[in-house]
């Protein structure tokens, strides 16, 4: 409708140049250039938002590190209602988001897991036990929930521009093909979201 408006006053507008005899073109204060930017918008993708619960830990960490903060769209953990509890904290060189049951936790009861990065770090020996590929062609290092003395949640690594980062998390999946297609879900929104 508004390209018909903007079409019936440009014919008007030429239709009282030549009747009146301008010699000027008074067509310029139609400039197209503003509708081609205006369909731009519509097109344009908005930004992946970072999961909810990162929203108001992420301002704490950018203060406290230099590193691109990769972190999901959406939080995949499943099997609970309980409220989680998102603490962090960052260098220069890396960052840690800690995510448990309860405020303050320090034993694995309580602990979900976590989310960290850091500049220069590789994976520990026997830390992974598989490969997987990422968004972006990135190598994604895997390993699935492990119990001997005590359960270690499952856990995904990647380099990402020099810096090695990883989620482990618990509540991602009842088999370790679950766990690794949970995690790497994660791991592909964070990368395609880009630095937060």
């Amino acid at each position: 409708m508004f390209i018909v408006f903007y079409l019936k006053s440009t014919f008007l507008l030429s239709s009282l140049i030549l009747f009146f005899g301008c010699s000027q073109p008074i067509v310029k204060v139609f400039n197209h250039q503003k509708f081609s930017f205006l369909s731009n918008e519509l097109v344009a993708q908005k930004p992946t938002p970072v999961a909810v619960e990162f929203q108001e830990i992420l301002p704490k960490i950018k203060e406290q590190t230099q590193l691109p903060i990769l972190l999901p769209s959406e939080l995949l953990i499943t099997g609970t209602d309980r409220k989680i509890y998102i603490e962090g904290k960052g260098t220069s060189n890396s960052y840690e988001i800690t995510l448990a049951f309860t405020p303050n936790c320090t034993g694995n009861a309580c602990s979900i897991g976590y989310i960290s990065a850091e500049k220069g770090s590789q994976p520990l020996e026997d830390e992974f036990s598989r490969e997987l590929s990422l968004v972006q062609n990135i190598k994604g290092y895997f390993r699935p929930l492990t119990c001997g003395a005590s359960c270690a949640p499952p856990i995904i690594g990647w380099e990402y521009k020099g810096v090695f980062y990883r989620i482990s998390l618990k509540g991602v999946g009842q088999s370790p093909e679950i766990e690794g297609e949970t995690l790497a879900n994660m791991a592909n929104s964070a990368i395609a979201a880009g630095a937060r």
